[in-house]
C-alpha cells in the first residue's frame, strides 16, 4: 500500500481508529447548513479521501479474480448481479455530478462515482497498461453489477452505443462553474506532493484524475488547469461538443436545482416520495476538504518522527542492554 515503510508505521495506528466511515453524504440537503459545519464536514470527508487514496477501500477480492495473463476475470457466483451500463454522466467536474450520483443511488441504480474510483484501481490499472480497452471496461462494470457511471465513459463512447442514456449536468451560468471548479483544481497538486505521492493508490490513478483535472478541464490544455479565461471557453464549448454528438433522445442537459422532476421523467422512474433531491458537496464543504489534505502535505514529517524517534530510543536502550550483558567482566578475564 505505501512505498515507505515508514509512512506506513505512522499511518497504521491513525487508520485503525477509523475502520469504518461513511461514503456518500447522509445530509441530502448540505447548503442549509452554516459555512462553519460545511467546512467541518468538509475536513471528515478529508479525512476519508486520504483513507481511500492509502488503499484503504480497495476490493481486493476483485484482484484475486485476475487471470496470470492479465485478463479480469469475474466470480460466477455473482451471476445475479450482474448488469450492463446503462447510465452516463458527463457532466465536469463541480456541475452537480456527486448530488446526481446520490439521486441515481435514491432511484436503485448502482454507480461508480469519486467513491468507487478508488475501490477499482485494478481496473483503471489494466486500463493505463492497455490490458482492455474502454468497452471491456465497461462490460466488466456491469459484470461487477454497476449499471451508471460518472467516471468512465466520455461523449464519443456514449454516442457509439445508443443503448445508453446520458445526462450532462450544468451549471446557472460557466462563471459559476469556473468559481467552484477553482477551489477543487489544487487536488491534482497535492497528490504530486508527499506522502500522497508514495501511496499505489495515487500512483494508478494519477493519469485517470490528470485527464480529469487537467485535460478534460481545458480541451487538451492542460497547462491552462488554473487559467480561468480558459476554464470558462472550455465549459461552454464542452457543453455545445455533448450536445452535438448525442441525439436529443439519449441527453438530458440537467441542472441539479430542477430536482427530481426532468430526470425521473428522462429515465421513466417515479419520483421518489418524501425524499427531496440531494444538494451536497458545497463550496465550504470543498474548502475544509481541501485544507485537510493540504494539512497533511504540511505535517506529514511530524508523524513520521513521532514513530521514528520512540523506535530509536527503544532500539538504543537494547543495544545498550545487550552491550553491558556481552561484556566480560575484568576479574573474570584471563590472562595469556
Amino acid at each position: 500500500m505505501f512505498r515507505s515503510p515508514i509512512i506506513a508505521a505512522s499511518m497504521v495506528a491513525f487508520l485503525a481508529l477509523y475502520s469504518t466511515v461513511s461514503a456518500r453524504p447522509t445530509n441530502l440537503q448540505e447548503q442549509n447548513i452554516g459555512y462553519s459545519q460545511s467546512f467541518l464536514q468538509g475536513t471528515y470527508v478529508g479525512f476519508e479521501t486520504l483513507l481511500a487514496l492509502a488503499g484503504f477501500y480497495e476490493e481486493t477480492e476483485v484482484k484475486e479474480g485476475m487471470a496470470e495473463d492479465g485478463e479480469l476475470v469475474i466470480d460466477a457466483a455473482d451471476e445475479e448481479d450482474q448488469t450492463e451500463i446503462k447510465i452516463v454522466g458527463l457532466g465536469l467536474g463541480r456541475t452537480g455530478t456527486t448530488s446526481l450520483a446520490m439521486a441515481l443511488e435514491i432511484l436503485g441504480y448502482t454507480v461508480v462515482h469519486d467513491d468507487e474510483q478508488t475501490e477499482l484501481t485494478d481496473l483503471f490499472d489494466a486500463e493505463e497498461e492497455e490490458v482492455i480497452d474502454i468497452d471491456e471496461l465497461h462490460e466488466i462494470l456491469g459484470l461487477r453489477g454497476y449499471n451508471a457511471t460518472l467516471k468512465t465513459a466520455g461523449y464519443n463512447w456514449v454516442a457509439d452505443n445508443p443503448d445508453v442514456k446520458a445526462i450532462l449536468t450544468v451549471r446557472d451560468n460557466p462563471d459559476k462553474y469556473v468559481d467552484s471548479w477553482l477551489v477543487a483544481a489544487p487536488f491534482i497538486e497535492i497528490l504530486r506532493q508527499k506522502p500522497f505521492c508514495w501511496l499505489n493508490t495515487v500512483e494508478a490513478l494519477l493519469p485517470s484524475f490528470e485527464a480529469e483535472f487537467m485535460y478534460e478541464t481545458t480541451g487538451g490544455k492542460p497547462e491552462d488547469f488554473l487559467n480561468r479565461e480558459a476554464l470558462r471557453q472550455n465549459y461552454e464549448q464542452y457543453v455545445s461538443k455533448v450536445q452535438e454528438a448525442i441525439p436529443s433522445s439519449r441527453l438530458l442537459t440537467f441542472n441539479v436545482k430542477q430536482g427530481w422532476g426532468p430526470l425521473c421523467e428522462y429515465l421513466g422512474q417515479p419520483v421518489p416520495k418524501g425524499i427531496a433531491f440531494p444538494h451536497v458537496h458545497t463550496r465550504a464543504k470543498l474548502e475544509g476538504e481541501m485544507f485537510f489534505l493540504r494539512v497533511i502535505t504540511w505535517i506529514w514529517p511530524l508523524a513520521v518522527l513521532a514513530i521514528v524517534i520512540p523506535l530509536l530510543c527503544i532500539f538504543m536502550a537494547l543495544k545498550r542492554k545487550f552491550s553491558k550483558s556481552d561484556t566480560i567482566p575484568k576479574a573474570a578475564q584471563k590472562i595469556d
